[in-house]
């Protein structure tokens, strides 16, 4: 079968997966306990009216499978994910900017965390039991445990000490409003994610390295003599990747629905930052559209992930 047959059929067995996502996200946010109405009127009798106007346009007097069907039928047709109830601007318009600088932030850390944590690992088992590696090991520890809100805290108090205050790596919609006025803001934030990133992948890095350079099949290739760069990079590396792959794809969807804490940090006007603010405000349709795009993401992801492996190992045939 190839690559492009199997990708087809993974395509085509995702839809009931995603439907199947839809169907237990809307349950779950349908089924809590909580009056949206409430939060948006309040609990004052003179409100009584706007209450009954506000039930009857959101849809939560009808029945859970006719609001469901409302709400999934133009999202699968039409990409329509309703209108936002704070704002009753559409969904796509409140979220979309919010995606992009996200993107933009960690994107641009997901790239370097990859590359970085990839050179520290494969560095650190060459010279396993060396002071570089014990130093790795020390670094990645630190990295690994400290939160990233302290990190970020951190970051920026560093900053100010080595600019004597005249740069402040705080977002300021005021007076930011191109990139080249918080490009300090992005770099900031990227160094915060990077130190928490690359911690955790340059140990798996590392330890799936030295578990490869211990298999009998990289001894024989260092017997017969070939160079050590070819052993390294063209044998271990290669199967030691596997692991790292899947991991990688899996954390790209969980790196931005998961950044609203760095968001908060540096005030950057993210996704994550927007998907907190809407479910403080129990603004569901957002909420929903934001769980269903980084449910989709995953599932792609895990797919690119397998086409990955076929290019890393050979031996993977589709």
């Amino acid at each position: 079968m190839s690559m492009f047959v199997y990708s087809i059929r993974r395509l085509l067995a995702m839809i009931p997966l995603i439907i199947g996502i839809s169907i237990m996200t809307f349950g779950l946010f349908a089924l809590m306990p909580i009056d949206p109405v409430a939060a948006n009127v309040g609990l004052d009798r003179d409100a009584d009216q706007k209450r009954v106007a506000l039930i009857k346009e959101w849809g939560l007097d009808l029945p859970l499978w006719k609001r469901y069907l409302n709400w999934a039928i133009p999202m699968f047709t039409k990409l329509d994910f309703g209108v936002s109830w704070y704002t009753g601007k559409p969904v796509i318009d409140e979220i979309a900017p919010f995606i992009e600088r996200t993107v933009l932030l960690f994107g641009i850390a997901f790239f370097f965390t990859i590359v970085l944590s990839t050179i520290l690992g494969i560095m650190s088992a060459i010279n396993h039991k060396t002071i570089y590696d014990q130093a790795a090991l020390f670094g990645t520890l630190i990295g690994f445990s400290l939160p990233s809100f302290v990190l970020g805290l951190v970051v920026i108090i560093a900053i100010l000490a080595l600019t004597d205050g005249q740069v402040v790596a705080i977002y300021d919609s005021s007076t930011q409003k191109e990139l080249k006025d918080y490009i300090h803001v992005i770099i900031a934030a990227n160094i915060t994610i990077l130190i928490g990133g690359s911690a955790f992948l340059t140990r798996l890095v590392r330890s799936q390295m030295l578990d490869v350079l211990r298999q009998n099949y990289i001894k024989t290739a260092r017997a017969k003599g070939l160079p050590e760069r070819v052993v390294i990079y063209k044998h271990a590396l290669r199967n030691a990747l596997l692991p790292f792959v899947t991991v990688v794809a899996l954390s790209l969807p969980g790196i931005l629905g998961g950044s609203a804490i760095i968001e908060i940090v540096f005030n950057y006007p993210g996704v994550g930052r927007r998907i907190v603010s809407a479910a403080l405000k129990f603004d569901f349709p957002i909420v929903l559209a934001s769980n269903m795009f980084f449910g989709t993401m995953s599932i792609i992801m895990l797919l690119v992930a397998e086409i990955i492996y076929g290019f890393v190992d050979p031996r993977i045939k589709f």
